[in-house]
């Protein structure tokens, strides 16, 4: 717990910015992998440690997070970012309806 508060000493507030706001999206969607009751949990868990940072840049999070109180904003990202999460077959976990 001691290296904490120096890796984050050492990052720019950007970093910083990012690395919260990726671990509570990811939080987040690891949850929804378990409440779906999905067949393929562990792949789906997967997917969200390997293609949430791509699914981050491809929904474009610091716009997000610089207009986040408007609603158009938020339907967008969330239109680009939770459809990003595919399986191996390019089906995604997170359809947005």
């Amino acid at each position: 717990m001691v290296l904490l508060p120096i890796m984050i000493a050492g990052c720019s507030s950007e970093k910083v910015e990012e690395f919260v706001f990726r671990k509570t999206l990811e939080y987040g969607l690891v949850e929804m992998c378990e409440e779906e009751g999905k067949n393929k949990n562990k792949e789906c868990v997967a997917a969200v440690a390997n293609q949430i940072e791509a699914c981050m840049a491809k929904g474009n999070w610091k716009e997000f997070l610089k207009n986040q109180d408007d609603e158009d904003e938020l339907q967008r990202f969330v239109k680009a970012f939770y459809p990003c999460f595919e399986d191996a077959k390019g089906n995604p976990y997170f359809p947005f309806s």
